[in-house]
């Protein structure tokens, strides 16, 4: 099966029911005959909708779910817009938009490649992608079908997402290499706290709570250090004049303390003033 760059209408249905339920494909039609969308075409005259289409078709939904919005301002605003990620951003579609979960036995099933668009609504050539750059596995089978893991699921929408920013496979490589370091931290603590006795019924519940309770501490650190470093880098946070008024009053406030500590109390002098 040829790989497809492009999603058929049933699939950006699927894509996007989960936000938007009331979606259809005579929706998207009629969003066509407005001139706000404009799919590819096949010679035959099948609409393939491109990853642009989609992002384009979700920023006009969003708009009228959220805003009401008439499709005429809609159209202008989609007209006057620079960037289309950036629109999306700035209408609150990013940060809106929840991430759509598989039940647990789809994770744990393996799914044949040319399925993916289907399921999780991103191109073959992205899936692929992702496998080039480590972030997932595709396994080849005994007669030698590529096959994706359910459970590589949560990553690939979160990578999708992503590249709505622009940020693609081949720059998250850096969190693959810092996944597998801290996998094996992980590791180490855990096995120090459940041994590796598995015969415990309750082992496994165990483990997820440790693993997550591991998770949110060293992920509030990297989120911490993470936004101090960018933060710092686009609004200069501590600047070398706050670093002078900061020193000017820690010295006026240790010198006030000097100062009210060298000066005798009025038992002292009492004291003094007797001996005398």
């Amino acid at each position: 099966m040829a790989e497809r760059s492009y999603l058929s209408i049933g699939q950006v249905v699927n894509y996007l029911r989960g936000a938007y339920p009331d979606l259809s494909n005579s929706k998207i039609r009629f969003l066509e005959d407005e001139g706000l969308i404009t799919p590819h075409r096949t010679p035959k005259g099948y609409r393939q909708y491109s990853k642009e289409d989609v992002d384009r078709l979700e920023v006009i939904l969003h708009l009228q779910k959220t805003r009401y919005m008439p499709l005429t301002v809609i159209k202008q605003k989609l007209d006057s817009a620079n960037d289309l990620s950036t629109l999306a951003f700035e209408v609150g579609l990013l940060s809106d938009l929840p991430m759509k979960t598989e039940p647990k036995e789809t994770k744990q099933k393996l799914h044949p490649i040319e399925d993916i668009p289907d399921i999780l609504g991103v191109e073959i050539s992205f899936i692929r992608a992702l496998a080039e750059n480590d972030l997932i596995r595709i396994i080849k089978s005994p007669q030698n079908r590529d096959l994706v893991d359910g459970r590589d699921f949560e990553i690939i929408r979160y990578c999708a997402e992503l590249n709505r920013f622009h940020i693609e496979p081949r720059n998250l490589r850096q969190y693959v290499s810092a996944a597998n370091r801290e996998s094996t931290m992980f590791e180490q603590v855990l096995i120090g706290m459940l041994g590796m006795d598995d015969s415990d019924e309750g082992r496994e519940a165990k483990l997820e709570r440790a693993f997550n309770k591991l998770h949110d501490l060293t992920d509030g650190v990297r989120t911490a250090l993470l936004k101090n470093r960018v933060f710092e880098s686009l609004n200069a946070v501590v600047e070398d004049a706050d670093v002078n008024v900061i020193d000017d009053e820690l010295t006026r406030a240790a010198a006030a303390a000097t100062e009210k500590n060298d000066k005798p109390t009025s038992t002292t002098v009492s004291k003094s003033t007797k001996r005398g």
